[in-house]
């Protein structure tokens, strides 16, 4: 048999140029008390990731904990070379959510998002000690052993942009699980655009679950659980049947969201970040396996199009659950404050 590359850890856990801003009048009082701005933050955005009324009140919470710092707010889609002058003439640092396209900074500690592959970001994470599935790329020489992966495996892609809907996932029984070249596949398959990979299944229940933990430099700032409403998998079922459920909770059909602050789910994910802390913002993906109560991370979402306050991505999805439920999203973790809070304490301790 194939030893899996990694095992589960034995335990559970704007166009144009660029946008200067300054702190703002009532605050220059205070700036002056201090000497002068002591250090720069650059927060780099990708216009249609993250809304610039979400970013500038995360600019004026970072004005009011601490008027020492001057904050920049560009467009990582531009070069921005009037700002990028500016921000170097103080120890600075400079985070963006996603990878940073055309802006170069002249000086300081960069953290950004960067869409890490599957199988990388599963090691690093086993390597941190965080619990996740028993995972292996599915190669041609592959053998499994029931003993240790249970009856069931999750066939999955590990492309990034297909996976991040659902396509390509299918359960099967462990002993039916094998490779399949990437031009056999369907031509529209993900399994043709990178290797395909196996995971222990964890089973979350009748209905299929999984926790979502929006977390930055690892403070949560958004936590859901998400139910989808898809039939439940028949694990007695034919073959055929369990291969063509859904098995993705963003898959197919409908799900339901509610806010959830479990304790022991927002630690994992706080230990999950420790595991790739370089990447500030991260979708953190957490099931609990019904039978035992166990927690396994099972992506982190490194690529930084997670700010669903205000993504794009998430616009439906936040038309559909209301005003009410999106304000209270924002409200959950005091997530625009939280965020300043954690960009002032590691501009402090980082920039240069």
């Amino acid at each position: 048999m194939n030893a899996p590359f990694y095992a589960a850890a034995a335990t559970s856990r704007s166009p144009g140029g660029g946008l200067l801003l300054r702190p703002m009048r009532a605050k220059a009082t205070a700036v002056s008390a201090h000497s002068d701005v002591a250090r720069h933050l650059v927060i780099a955005y990708r216009p249609g990731w993250q809304s610039l009324a979400d970013l500038n009140d995360i600019r004026r919470h970072v004005a009011d904990i601490d008027p020492t710092i001057d904050t920049f707010i560009v467009p990582s889609t531009a070069r921005n070379s009037v700002t990028r002058r500016h921000a170097a003439t103080r120890p600075s640092l400079v985070v963006s959510n996603g990878r940073m396209i055309d802006f170069r900074p002249a000086r300081g500690r960069i953290y950004q998002g960067l869409p890490i592959p599957k199988s990388e970001e599963l090691r690093r994470l086993a390597a941190a000690g965080v619990p996740i599935p028993r995972t292996a790329i599915l190669t041609p020489d592959l053998r499994l052993d029931e003993a240790e992966w249970g009856e069931f495996v999750l066939v999955k892609p590990t492309d990034i942009a297909t996976s991040s809907h659902g396509h390509g996932f299918r359960l099967m029984r462990t002993r039916r699980a094998r490779f399949i070249h990437p031009a056999h596949y369907p031509p529209d398959h993900p399994g043709r655009l990178g290797p395909m990979i196996v995971q222990q299944f964890i089973d979350t229940g009748e209905k299929l679950q999984s926790h979502r933990v929006t977390t930055f430099f690892g403070e949560p700032i958004s936590a859901l659980l998400h139910t989808s409403t898809a039939k439940p998998i028949d694990l007695t079922a034919p073959d055929a049947e369990i291969e063509s459920a859904v098995v993705a909770i963003q898959g197919g059909g409908s799900r339901i969201s509610e806010f959830m602050d479990d304790p022991d789910v927002l630690k994992l994910a706080r230990r999950a970040h420790d595991a790739l802390p370089e990447i500030p913002l991260k979708g953190c993906d957490i099931l609990r396996e019904a039978s035992t109560g166990r927690l396994y991370v099972i992506e982190l979402n490194c690529g930084g199009n997670t700010w669903h306050f205000s993504s794009d991505f998430m616009a439906e999805r936040r038309q559909k659950n209301g005003p009410e439920f999106e304000l209270r999203r924002r409200q959950q973790f005091d997530a625009m404050r939280t965020a300043a809070r954690a960009l002032v304490e590691r501009t402090n301790a980082k920039a240069e």
